[in-house]
């Protein structure tokens, strides 16, 4: 069973909440330019965020930065009720600096993944992400104000929760001999983006047999090892692109891609254009 409780949206947000009864995993090929606030109010998931598996329980918040790769699947039983944010750092990131919360970088650390709620919060927390729904159920005047400004109140709470319980846990990561294996390639993938090696070789590496790497891989993140590798070393390349003055097939080079052509398909693959084109954009 799946029930959509609500969803509603304003420029540069949308909420979404959802209950569902049966063995949900979340599609793959999963990232996108939005920071993304996921609340979960009863049950638990495995979030796959980056390169690392966490246990999600009830009154605890999932924090993805723009284009991360994430994924959530079943942990233990397969009810669950939770609440998603997609925020448009762009269009909300003027409004909460004028509200004093600063940018969304403030929330969204490098250190930031998981963050447990205490427990006299959630019922705030909760509280806040409903009103947020009543707003957008009955449009009055200037709703959109009033939505923007409970948003800026939830992430300001959440920011006082950080500072009160560091994060993350090491309780909080996936402790299962698959998502831990999992989380080992990836690390490994994203370490060495300039790995020319092959899935056999990979495998062979972290002391397992091809076919169970390519199907837990997918099963933890929701992408083939290959993709995965790609992605980040689609990401990387941004970074020297913006960054250095390495040309377009001196990068293609670095990153171990067996030619230009076949990097400049990739990358347009999942960016849209060709590398010189996105550099030139970055001017």
């Amino acid at each position: 069973m799946e029930q959509i409780v609500f969803q509603g949206r304003i420029d540069g947000l949308e909420i979404e909440q959802v209950i569902r009864d049966y063995e949900y995993s979340m599609a793959s090929r999963h990232f996108h330019d939005t920071y993304e606030l996921y609340y979960l109010i009863e049950g638990q998931r495995y979030y796959f965020i980056d390169r690392q598996t966490y246990l999600v329980k009830a009154g605890e918040v999932a924090l993805i930065k723009p284009n991360q790769i994430h994924k959530t699947s079943m942990a233990g039983q397969s009810f669950h009720n939770r609440i998603l944010l997609q925020i448009d750092g762009v269009r909300m990131g003027p409004f909460l600096e004028a509200c004093g919360i600063g940018s969304m970088e403030t929330i969204y650390t490098e250190e930031a993944a998981v963050l447990s709620v205490p427990e006299e919060e959630q019922r705030h927390v909760e509280s806040l992400l409903l009103q947020m729904q009543k707003e957008l159920q009955e449009k009055q005047r200037q709703y959109a104000v009033g939505v923007k400004l409970k948003l800026a109140e939830l992430l300001l709470t959440l920011v006082r929760c950080q500072r009160r319980l560091p994060f993350p846990k090491d309780s909080q990561t996936a402790q299962t001999w698959k998502h831990q294996k999992v989380h080992e390639v990836a690390e490994y993938l994203l370490n060495h983006p300039e790995t020319e090696e092959s899935l056999e070789e990979v495998a062979k590496r972290f002391y397992v047999s091809k076919s169970y790497l390519s199907r837990i891989f997918r099963e933890v993140t929701g992408f083939a090892v290959n993709e995965y590798k790609n992605i980040n070393r689609i990401k990387k390349s941004q970074q020297l692109l913006q960054h250095s003055t390495y040309s377009v097939t001196e990068i293609s080079d670095i990153l171990g891609f067996k030619n230009l052509t076949y990097y400049e398909r990739v990358f347009k693959k999942y960016i849209g254009i060709t590398p010189l084109k996105y550099r030139n954009s970055q001017v």
